[in-house]
């Protein structure tokens, strides 16, 4: 894999890399979200009450395995519980096969088999609020991972900022387009916290260019099929009128680039398009010149989630929001005045690779999700 990950923590944030295009790799450095927060004072949680003797009982509460990016999520977790057996006497692992009732009846039973801790990546932000708030009033620490609760009952949020990743998809295509044209906002699953919050960000983009008009809101549950169903209707309705797609993550944006080429768009004619972590994207942008913008969103969160657990159940200080890294990227010419790569999409791509590769996965070069497979503490 050509993208490395540094998980750094916010509290242990302290050096700055260099950004830009002239930045020969990509980005290692602390979190930007950390670093650029005009904000003096940095929400921190004391959990000496959550401090006791291990080894452990850890929950582990997964929405579901339905995309790529979550199975190689999960496989992180798993990966990291195998590598603190010393503190991990079990990790239960459920999956609610991105059913909310599912889920909840998870967390239910997990708090009934009395684990220690709760690792928990919600399906959606609303649903399974009162469930978690349920945890944490029971006295069982909760840690978020990739997907949060609407309220903040729980002890820290492991992610690497939606809120930026957003953002710089809607700066991006506004500089892009020059402050004028019409865009298709290509959702992911709704109800779910990456994407009312990206969506969220990005719309406090938008709204501050009256040149820019969201023609439509589509969904596609993070399917690159879904994501290539909708496209096609969104053509069919608006056509050439469409300039740019913000897409907020890179799990649909294939089908949407399909949509495009199967239209009868030929190669340089496809509008710009923003993605995040897959490797088809990338192969399908370079093949038929669509201007991209990556920003990673890297399922290497979840064995990150481990590492915060294990720190709040040794009573240690954790942030309240615990981020890890996102590098970006960009087609050659498609740097704008304010989004600027820490590497070219051409390095960043594995050319040979499956489509539906992370490469952002954090699980090292002979990872293979189907194969996959390592002896951890159950």
């Amino acid at each position: 894999m050509k993208s490395r990950l540094l998980k750094i923590a916010l509290c242990a944030a302290t050096m700055f890399g260099a950004v830009g295009s002239a930045f020969a790799g990509p980005y290692e450095g602390a979190p930007r979200t950390f670093l650029f927060n005009p904000a003096q004072e940095i929400c921190f949680k004391d959990t000496s009450q959550y401090k006791k003797e291990g080894p452990y009982v850890i929950g582990f509460s997964n929405a579901g395995l339905g995309d790529s990016w979550r199975v190689v999520m999960q496989h992180s977790v798993i990966k990291a519980a195998a590598e603190h057996k010393d503190k991990i006497k079990q990790l239960i692992v459920t999956d609610a096969g991105h059913d909310d009732a599912k889920q909840v009846a998870d967390i239910q039973d997990l708090i009934s088999r009395q684990v220690d801790l709760l690792l928990v990546s919600a399906n959606t932000e609303q649903a399974l609020d009162p469930a978690i708030s349920r945890a944490m009033q029971r006295g069982i620490p909760v840690v978020m991972v990739d997907r949060r609760i609407a309220s903040d009952n729980f002890i820290s949020f492991v992610t690497a900022s939606d809120t930026m990743m957003g953002r710089l998809f809607a700066q991006w295509i506004v500089e892009k387009l020059n402050g004028q044209g019409n865009v298709i906002m290509l959702a992911g699953q709704a109800g779910s916290s990456p994407n009312e919050i990206r969506t969220r960000a990005a719309m406090q983009v938008f709204n501050q260019h009256p040149g820019i008009k969201i023609l439509d809101t589509v969904y596609s549950d993070w399917s690159p099929v879904k994501g290539k169903q909708v496209m096609q209707a969104a053509i069919s309705k608006y056509g050439r009128e469409i300039n740019a797609v913000w897409s907020a993550h890179g799990l649909q944006t294939p089908g949407s680039i399909e949509a495009f080429i199967e239209a009868g768009w030929k190669d340089g004619e496809i509008p710009p398009h923003t993605t995040s972590d897959v490797n088809g994207p990338l192969q399908l942008a370079l093949q038929h010149k669509v201007p991209m913008l990556e920003v990673g969103y890297p399922p290497a969160m979840g064995g990150v989630g481990i590492d915060v657990a294990l720190k709040v159940l040794d009573g240690q200080t954790v942030p309240c929001i615990y981020e890890i890294n996102s590098q970006i990227a960009t087609t050659d010419g498609d740097e704008t005045a304010s989004i600027r790569r820490d590497l070219p999409i051409s390095e960043m791509v594995v050319p040979n690779g499956p489509a539906d590769m992370l490469v952002t996965g954090g699980m090292g070069p002979d990872y293979n999700p189907t194969t996959y497979s390592v002896d951890y503490p159950r």
